[in-house]
């Protein structure tokens, strides 16, 4: 699971001439960023690493014939569709 929070985009790209479509999504998604190093030793200060949320995108492809995503349905719709898939986010350093 990707820890998706919110769709910012769900686009279609291009579909080319296999009838393969190319599609492009730009989501926030929980834990993506490093904001505190984890911290072993002493013992008594040890802690975790923390993470934040971060814009991020991603793309797939989908052969002709594939049930395309729910370009129109709710978040909640786009974020179990693009989780099935279980897509690669790069961090958007813009």
């Amino acid at each position: 699971m990707s820890n998706i929070i919110s769709i910012q985009s769900f686009e279609l790209d291009l579909v080319d001439e296999h009838g393969t479509s190319h599609w492009l999504v730009a989501a926030i998604v929980d834990d993506m960023v490093q904001t505190l190093a984890p911290r072993y030793n002493p013992p008594d200060f040890a802690h975790p690493a923390e993470y934040r949320p971060a814009l991020c995108w991603t793309s797939f492809e989908l052969e002709d014939g594939e049930l395309p995503p729910p370009v129109n349905g709710t978040d909640q719709d786009q974020i179990a569709f693009l989780d099935a898939l279980d897509l690669d986010w790069t961090v958007d350093e813009d």
